[in-house]
């Protein structure tokens, strides 16, 4: 449903970043990020140990040395604080309402870096994603990332059934 080049296009990659892949399932947006970043990583990070072995599955065989999965425990990701540049968060926020996720990835951030955060827009006619009552309207999402501690900039209005935000973490005095 979402195009993985135009995802990965709003990463406003360089080629060295440390990316987090967060909620990544079997890799379907971290093989391509991957692609882009010759001298970066990217951390595949799930929940599920299923979907970790799913992506281990998909990386078997090729040359993706870069993709790095973990799994997540305690809503703790295995990285350092303030070590990544870049958060990409796909079709989860609707999830983690209270689960202290957002402030999981605000911790992994390091100064300059942000969070893309794309998720079903609960305000739109359609058929695929989740049913419109545990979707998030943009003005929900944005509130959300707000008071979890973020700067919110809208990343694009081209994607019909999702928003897609740019969420850089308030420095707090």
């Amino acid at each position: 449903m979402l195009p993985n080049g135009r995802v990965a296009d709003l990463l406003d990659l360089q080629g060295s970043e440390t990316v987090v892949d967060y909620g990544a399932g079997s890799g379907v947006l971290s093989v391509p990020v991957a692609e882009r970043l010759p001298d970066g990583v990217v951390h595949a990070v799930d929940e599920s140990p299923e979907m970790i072995g799913h992506l281990e599955e998909r990386l078997g065989g090729t040359d993706f040395r870069n993709v790095h999965p973990h799994l997540i425990k305690s809503n703790r990701v295995d990285l350092r604080d303030g070590s990544v540049d870049r958060v990409l968060v796909v079709n989860l926020l609707h999830e983690v309402l209270g689960e202290g996720a957002l402030a999981e990835m605000r911790r992994l951030l390091r100064p300059g870096g942000f969070l893309l955060v794309i998720d079903w827009r609960a305000d739109v006619e359609r058929e695929p994603g989740p049913p419109p009552d545990v979707s998030l309207t943009p003005a929900e999402g944005q509130a959300l990332l707000e008071e979890a501690g973020f700067e919110v900039s809208p990343a694009t209005e081209e994607f019909p059934y999702h928003f897609a935000f740019r969420a850089r973490p308030l420095v707090r005095a």
